[in-house]
């Protein structure tokens, strides 16, 4: 009983007095952990990537090279926008991929955030200078990444309601749900790399910003 009254305690103490960690101070390799989804689908090579503004945040902050011009740049190509890069193939007996179009992928890709299901932007919504910045990642992803970062389609996804529904928002208490042939995520947001942790005053422990409360003493996390 006691376990689950502390379960409890989490479950409704999430969101709460949760802030915001700054960019600089953001760990790369855990945001990617929250942001890139695998299919568990042995038969399938299944691969989501959701990139948010705050992934450009991030980088920029984190990068030097990244020049400010460059990031409120890719800022304003992204307003009425939200960018994911997707991956789908069937996998043979001995290994080898057999992936599928652009297109297939596409049709079978759902995006649903806020109540909607998103809408992928079409060729003459897209600017000349995204088509451009795809063309520019599309060899260094495949670099990265081999025959599957060859083969990483960059979809953009557009809102019928517009900015009552994008961007995304990381740092929000809704579902980010995506769903892929068979493949299911359901992203339960806020992210938490994006959050400062908090400490149990207890023993000093460091949890997520998205609880409130200790899993093992029950007391008041403090902000970190």
């Amino acid at each position: 009983m006691r376990n689950i009254a502390f379960g409890i305690l989490i479950f409704f103490g999430i969101q709460a007095f949760a802030q915001k960690k700054p960019f600089e101070n953001v760990s790369l390799d855990a945001f990617l952990t929250e942001t890139q989804y695998f299919s568990d689908n042995p038969k399938m090579l299944e691969f989501v990537w959701w990139l948010p503004r705050e992934f450009w945040g991030v980088s920029y902050a984190q990068d030097s090279t990244v020049s400010e011009e460059d990031y409120k740049e890719l800022l304003k190509m992204f307003q009425n926008f939200e960018l994911f890069a997707v991956t789908q193939g069937e996998i043979g007996h001995f290994g080898g991929v057999t992936y599928y179009s652009r297109e297939d992928v596409i049709d079978n890709l759902t995006i649903h955030y806020r109540g909607e299901n998103l809408m992928v932007a079409s060729e003459e919504e897209i600017s000349s200078d995204f088509s451009n910045f795809i063309m520019i990642m599309q060899p260094m992803i495949a670099n990265m990444l081999g025959q599957m970062g060859s083969n990483i389609h960059f979809i953009l996804f557009k809102s019928i309601r517009g900015n009552e529904v994008l961007p995304i928002n990381p740092l929000d208490s809704k579902n980010l749900e995506i769903t892929l042939s068979e493949f299911n995520k359901t992203i339960e947001l806020p992210l938490s790399s994006l959050l400062l942790e908090k400490r149990c005053p207890n023993d000093d422990k460091l949890y997520s910003g998205k609880w409130n409360y200790c899993p093992i003493h029950g007391e008041n996390l403090i902000l970190n």
